[in-house]
């Protein structure tokens, strides 16, 4: 695998000297510590209600053959979280493990993380397993989060699963006006198995690194991505404080030969292009302890209206053609090629949450809305929480999909679901 130029500049960064600015070291005497256990996870059962919208082509797919005709159809399961974590003095491993049951049979886990941790040195830490990076400054989108697993706009905070991998960690601590810290990360991910569900080609293998700097007040993240066959990717972030209350956030995002889909004579076809995806956002607590998040997002490869229009007429002519065997394909074809949450160019997300509305004890309640800029198709929700005791939550959570047919949001399978959440922690 060839060596890229930024990973040469990120490690002249790091090595050169930060002349900068002065370090310092002290010693701080061993304790001797005691090995630590802990566990701990939540139930929630879920029960939904939700209106379809029988006319859209992605409902039309997703339910052929089934003999479903209701307007209206339910949903539940439960979702069972169990978390364990062991600790003593430098070895760590975690473990993240997530089951879910929607009908009788069996129930097998689904391991969100599996890794063991080793602090090397008090700057210098590495681990190997399976584990979930955060890497972007984004709430609701990261174009910079290379390694990170795509969060669901809908539910940013949902727990979701992380990657192969094995990692280290260089943290440097300064004694200057303008620099206070600096880190350096590498990551190596081998690719999943291919050949007889045990073996992958080894120069597949992905490298990614990520250069922090502490300058003043101001977070700042430089970033790179690598993998044989797959977009060369090249990433900025920041985050700062302009007030105690009011935080601002971006992310950029170069990516080389990015595969792009689109229909073109009623055929899923692909193309490489090279752009940048970006996002602005801003964090602000108001006198009356109200959040109020915002952020703009540009998606590079997403569609533009008549190309969502081509993929829409796509879906409705196989529908139309009541062939099974085109059914299934094009079922296929659309969510092998489709594999994303945001299928258009230009996003909104506005989010706003009170804890305790009108002095109501262990309550809160939020709104959000995300508004697609390039159709003015839109979904907008609420949500209520309740936490009347220790470790139990209530949530009630409607949400609205609004928009013309041939909109991104004005097409989802369902106009509106309401959504019922009880939550057991331990």
């Amino acid at each position: 695998m060839r060596v890229c130029l930024p990973i040469v500049f990120f490690l002249n960064i790091l090595f050169s000297g930060i002349a900068i600015s002065q370090d310092y070291d002290f010693d701080i005497p061993e304790e001797e510590e005691e090995a630590s256990i802990e566990f701990n996870g939540n139930l929630d059962a879920k029960w939904g209600i939700l209106r379809a919208r029988k006319e859209s082509p992605l409902y039309r797919m997703n339910f052929f053959n089934t003999g479903n005709d209701d307007s209206y159809l339910s949903q539940n399961r439960l979702d069972f979280y169990f978390n364990g974590e062991y600790r003593h003095k430098q070895v760590g491993f975690l473990m993240k493990t997530f089951y879910q049951y929607t009908k009788e049979g069996p129930i097998d886990p689904t391991f969100f993380e599996l890794y063991g941790s080793l602090n090397l040195t008090p700057r210098l830490s590495a681990g190997v397993g399976k584990r979930r990076y955060f890497w972007g400054k984004g709430y609701a989108f990261n174009p910079v989060g290379y390694v990170n697993t795509e969060k669901d706009p809908e539910n940013p905070d949902l727990a979701l699963a992380g990657i192969v991998s094995g990692y280290f960690n260089y943290n440097k601590s300064y004694e200057s006006e303008w620099l206070q810290n600096m880190s350096f990360s590498g990551i190596v991910m081998p690719q999943e198995a291919e050949f007889n569900d045990k073996f992958s080609q080894a120069d597949h293998t992905g490298i990614a690194l990520k250069l922090y700097f502490l300058l003043r007040n101001i977070d700042i993240d430089f970033m790179m991505f690598q993998r044989q066959d797959e977009p060369q990717r090249y990433g900025f972030d920041f985050s700062t404080n302009i007030r105690t209350n009011l935080e601002i956030h971006g992310e950029v995002s170069y990516d080389k030969d990015d595969p792009k889909a689109f229909v073109q004579n009623n055929e899923i076809l692909q193309k490489k292009i090279s752009g940048t995806s970006y996002l602005f956002g801003l964090r602000y607590l108001t006198n009356l302890n109200t959040t109020i998040i915002a952020e703009y997002y540009r998606n590079n490869r997403g569609l533009n209206e008549t190309e969502f229009t081509d993929v829409l007429n796509f879906l409705g002519n196989a529908m139309d053609s009541g062939d099974p065997e085109i059914v299934s394909q094009t079922r296929l074809d659309f969510t092998s090629r489709f594999q994303t949450r945001t299928f258009m160019r230009d996003y909104l997300y506005i989010k706003v949450s009170q804890p305790e509305p009108f002095s109501w004890l262990y309550s809160s309640i939020g709104a959000f809305t995300i508004y697609n800029l390039n159709d003015n198709s839109f979904t907008l929700s609420a949500q209520l929480g309740y936490k009347p005791f220790t470790n139990f939550e209530f949530l009630l959570w409607p949400t609205l999909f609004w928009g013309d047919g041939n909109s991104e949001y004005g097409s989802k399978q369902f106009e509106t679901k309401v959504e019922t959440w009880l939550r057991f922690f331990f």
